[in-house]
């Protein structure tokens, strides 16, 4: 089938190369600097190197926006092959990549370019990249598909935790939830996204008990959703997060479970020390789309 619309997203959301091949989705890549060198996420460095360089070398690790050149050439690109382009970004809240993005298209002189703000980050963005694949595959128009992710974002809930808020802080993501710093003696942060910004959810005293938190909050959203997607995801994977990733697949039996790994360009602002989830309800008209 050939497809109507053109995908292109950043490195705020987390996928495989595979992932990327297989479903024709364009990426601009974060810049991501560790130390004095700079890298491009996905092409010259990887999350484990990225973890290692961190946690035993304590490097300073941040990110920046990609070129305009990048710009310039991945959007061209793109519209050369599309008669559409759709564009799925990282909170502008938390990147200039969408505003980078609006800015190029304008210079080609091109209407066919759409740029949509996912208000979020990580897994957010993936489920919503994901459902215009998925959509975008099975020959739904652009507007319909935009309808769907407008829909869908509101119903969205992403949490983690993380085991300080260092890495937030000193990269200046840190969003409402700098209300928790100074407030963490014994505790660890858990936070959600809200308002496309990073906010305080609650403070924990243990992995173990945030899961405990997480799976309420499942509780809760499973209920009202009644068909969604649920990704459960981590920076350093340990077995207590594996169980937890069972018991979760097992007990909610979701339309799609994902396992999945935390990008570089995350545990660059947020530490390799986090663990979350996230959940999104589906439209009842795309369900068919995760069969």
């Amino acid at each position: 089938m050939t497809k109507n619309f053109g995908i292109i997203t950043d490195s705020g959301a987390d996928f495989s190369l595979d992932y990327m091949k297989e479903n024709d989705v364009v990426l601009i890549p974060t810049r991501i600097m560790i130390g004095e060198a700079e890298y491009i996420d996905r092409n010259n460095i990887t999350r484990d190197e990225i973890i290692d360089l961190m946690l035993n070398e304590k490097v300073k690790t941040s990110t920046s926006v990609a070129t305009p050149a990048d710009f310039h050439q991945i959007i061209s690109d793109t519209l050369e092959k599309h008669n559409q382009v759709l564009f799925i970004g990282i909170s502008t809240k938390m990147s200039a990549t969408i505003q980078n993005a609006l800015l190029t298209a304008k210079r080609l002189k091109t209407e066919n370019f759409t740029a949509f703000d996912t208000e979020t980050v990580s897994w957010g963005m993936t489920f919503l990249l994901d459902h215009a694949v998925r959509r975008r595959d099975q020959g739904i128009s652009l507007d319909r598909v935009i309808e769907e992710l407008n829909q869908m974002k509101s119903n969205l809930k992403l949490f983690f935790m993380v085991d300080t808020l260092e890495y937030l802080r000193r990269g200046g993501r840190i969003g409402a939830a700098k209300s928790l710093l100074g407030t963490l003696i014994g505790a660890k942060p858990l936070l959600t996204v809200e308002d496309g910004e990073i906010s305080a959810a609650e403070t924990v005293k243990s992995f173990e008990t945030g899961m405990e938190f997480f799976e309420r909050i499942l509780d809760e959203k499973t209920k009202e959703y009644e068909n969604y997607v649920i990704a459960i995801i981590y920076g350093i994977e340990t077995p207590e997060f594996i169980d937890f990733s069972q018991k979760v697949k097992t007990k909610y039996a979701p339309l799609v479970f994902h396992y999945a790994p935390i990008g570089a360009n995350i545990i660059s602002h947020a530490g390799p020390k986090l663990f979350g989830f996230g959940i999104i309800k589906i439209p009842d008209e795309a369900i068919e789309a995760y069969k």
